[in-house]
């Protein structure tokens, strides 16, 4: 163990080490203090949409935040000095990846909430706007999505709470597609970090994880696409009920390529929580990638919404009521 741990980390290798040196840490804690297992449910408290909103505030003072570029990391380093705030372990996972415009040195940034289980939760957004829109500020996309989790990694960091299951905190840099989502293109965060999972075996100490994009609407209304995890279809879909939200979300048959899907393909359990119709009318779609998705066309109800039903499948997922 001790030469594990102090061997020199690759890049592939990083993240694994990193999640079982916090799990090692939690077990060392819970034993000092004498603590048993059988706790408690755990609780959080209510998830503050002005909050939510004002970290979207703060991201899109660095638009636009294409993948590759200065803003992009600039937006990257105050996503994880925002974490660093809020007293959650953060780490910045920069790689390289090839896009249909040649190699780009891209950046995730990784939040980290250990539980008293060697299981993780992954909460994910992309933070990356899509490139070659004038005057665009991607407040809902992706800003919506980054400011919900930001908002509930302040929850967790500032709880003096052990979760049952960790929570990884995702965000996901180069997302957008330029080119339709060939091979090689879009999607580039969630694929490294995929990879990176399945190279060390992590993959299999992830209980589920939860994609939000475009979740800011202030005529929200979800659209599951149908390449989601039915298990966890099934978990969002009580959890709204639970809320009385039920009515905010419709099931599609449609396929969307988004930050869920190399998880899935890997056999982690995933689901997109999106709101694809983002217009000047309920049903239309004409905001999305135009300079129309301002912080104008989003409101701090539709993140409170949205907040509320994803740390209610957490709080499910933590209090045992859901087996993938």
């Amino acid at each position: 163990m001790l030469r594990l741990l102090n061997h020199q980390c690759t890049k592939s290798t990083k993240l694994s080490f990193v999640l079982l040196l916090r799990t090692l840490c939690v077990f060392v804690v819970m034993t000092a203090l004498g603590c048993k297992e059988e706790t408690s449910s755990f609780s959080l408290p209510e998830f503050d949409g002005r909050k939510a909103y004002a970290e979207v505030e703060a991201l899109v003072q660095f638009s636009p935040r294409d993948a590759g570029t200065s803003s992009g990391w600039k937006a990257a380093k105050h996503i994880f000095q925002r974490l660093e705030s809020f007293g959650v372990e953060a780490d910045l996972d920069e790689f390289v990846d090839r896009t249909p415009k040649g190699e780009k040195t891209m950046i995730n940034v990784i939040g980290m909430v250990p539980g008293k289980k060697k299981e993780w939760i992954i909460l994910g957004s992309h933070f990356d706007t899509m490139p070659g829109i004038e005057n665009f500020q991607g407040a809902n996309d992706s800003g919506s999505s980054t400011g919900v989790l930001l908002e509930m990694a302040r929850m967790f960091g500032e709880s003096k709470q052990v979760p049952e299951i960790g929570i990884l905190f995702a965000f996901f840099d180069g997302e957008e597609g330029i080119a339709g989502y060939i091979p090689g293109d879009g999607l580039h965060g969630s694929r490294h970090m995929a990879k990176q999972l399945l190279e060390t075996g992590d993959h299999k100490k992830i209980r589920a994880m939860i994609l939000l994009d475009m979740v800011g609407d202030k005529d929200l209304k979800f659209t599951i696409p149908y390449n989601s995890s039915q298990e966890l279809v099934k978990e969002t879909l009580n959890a709204a009920h639970q809320l009385g939200y039920r009515d905010r979300f419709t099931l599609t048959r449609s396929i969307i390529t988004d930050d869920h899907v190399p998880f899935l393909e890997i056999g982690i359990p995933a689901i997109d929580l999106i709101d694809f119709k983002f217009g000047s009318e309920p049903g239309l779609n004409d905001h999305w990638h135009t300079e129309a998705d301002h912080l104008q066309n989003i409101s701090a109800e539709s993140l409170e919404i949205t907040g509320q039903i994803t740390l209610q499948i957490v709080s499910n997922l933590m209090n045992g009521k859901y087996t993938p």
